[in-house]
Parts: structure tokens; C-alpha cells; sequence
């Protein structure tokens, strides 16, 4: 899994086309990305990494890709 996967799980999740999101993005660049489009990328990551995305608590307060791939990182996800 590479941080590219990350990016397009987001990009998907806030229908948004594969490559139309960065490592860069969050809410400060993508206006999909409001509560709603949390909760969407949250339960696309969910799909993708499965049930253990949803025990990490510091996924609630993310908002950008590189914060969701630094936790990831630190969880051994990726």
C-alpha cells in the first residue's frame, strides 16, 4: 500500500477522480472535505485497511492525507 493509495481512497470516497488528490489535500484544499466527506473517507478507509481503522482514535481528528498516512504509518498499517 502505497501513500498513492491513500490519495485515491480519498479522492473516491469524496467523488472526486483518482489523481485529483494529493498528499498536500485536506480541508484547507478540498471543499468535499467537510463533516460529511469525513465520514466518507473514514468509512472508505474502513473498507480498504478494514475494522481496525475504526479503533484508532486519532483518525477523528485528521484533516489531511498526510496526517491519515503518518497514523497509519505509526499503526503499522502501512
Amino acid at each position: 500500500m502505497k501513500e498513492n493509495d491513500i490519495c485515491n481512497v480519498v479522492a473516491e470516497a469524496l467523488g472526486l477522480k483518482p489523481g485529483n488528490v494529493s498528499v498536500n489535500d485536506g480541508t484547507e484544499t478540498l471543499r468535499e472535505w467537510d463533516s460529511l466527506g469525513f465520514l466518507s473517507i473514514l468509512g472508505a478507509l474502513e473498507n480498504k485497511f478494514g475494522a481496525q481503522v475504526a479503533a484508532i482514535d486519532d483518525l477523528a481528528s485528521v484533516k489531511s492525507v498526510k496526517e491519515i498516512i503518518d497514523i497509519f504509518k505509526k499503526e503499522g498499517i502501512i
